[in-house]
């Protein structure tokens, strides 16, 4: 019980950030490789239950569901379009090349915190943004924590409103993430205790970080993540490379 306990505190401050900007599963992830989950496991794991904070912190915003999925319907298709080759590139592999894996990608995503997320003045900015959006989601597939603020970083790329990049970016993240989790179900490698105390804390969580979304200090949830990203991404290089 004290596992589940832990992972429902984590899955809240994932809501919380995931619903105003993103990228706070490389909080929770961590939480589940200290409570003893191989990272093939828990980056599944961590997918699965966290989904649900960005379909909440939509509910809570002025965006209607439905009006966000035709607006970006195109962006939508290629992210998972792209999820889908991430999760079956993610199971088509022995669990021990992950492994080595793991680390660099943990950091990379902790790094994205760094990607500029205003407005670029470039050409061809809505390829750029296209291409963006289907890497995020051949990432969100393959591994996920991040996939938010590289969202974000694209959608930057032509001007919106906060609230409605935001919302776009929830709506991107939800459904591609939706479809990886369809093909992880059969994978046999998901701790459903885990999950479900992930998904009650991040439910509850995102719908509090969609209504904080323009109140809170992103410096302070950036540095959160950050601190957390790199301190386990050292201690994954430590155990797997020396």
């Amino acid at each position: 019980m004290l596992g589940f306990a832990v992972a429902t505190v984590a899955g809240i401050v994932v809501g919380i950030i995931n619903g105003m900007a993103g990228g706070a599963s490389i909080i929770s992830y961590p939480v589940l490789l200290a409570l003893g989950l191989h990272p093939l496991d828990a980056t599944i794991t961590n997918a699965i239950g966290t989904t649900s904070a960005n379909f909440v912190a939509i509910r809570t915003s002025k965006y209607r569901i439905w009006d966000l999925i035709k607006t970006y319907k195109f962006l939508i298709a290629l992210s998972v379009t792209g999820s889908l080759l991430g999760a079956v590139l993610l199971l088509s592999f022995p669990p021990h090349i992950f492994e080595h894996i793991v680390p660099f990608l943990l950091l990379g995503a902790t790094l994205t915190m760094l990607l500029p997320t205003r407005p670029a003045k470039e050409k061809n900015s809505e390829v750029t943004e296209a291409v963006g959006i289907a890497a995020s989601g051949l990432y969100c597939g393959y591994f996920g924590p991040g996939q938010g603020v590289m969202v974000i970083a694209s959608l930057a790329r032509n001007p919106k409103k906060p609230d409605l990049m935001n919302a776009a970016k929830n709506i991107i993240v939800a459904i591609p993430s939706t479809a990886s989790n369809i093909v992880y179900l059969f994978s046999g490698r998901v701790h459903w205790m885990l999950a479900v105390a992930l998904f009650l804390g991040s439910s509850i969580g995102g719908g509090l970080g969609g209504r904080w979304a323009s109140k809170m200090s992103p410096n302070f949830y950036r540095g959160l993540v950050m601190a957390v990203g790199i301190g386990a991404s050292t201690y994954l290089f430590k155990r797997y490379f020396f």
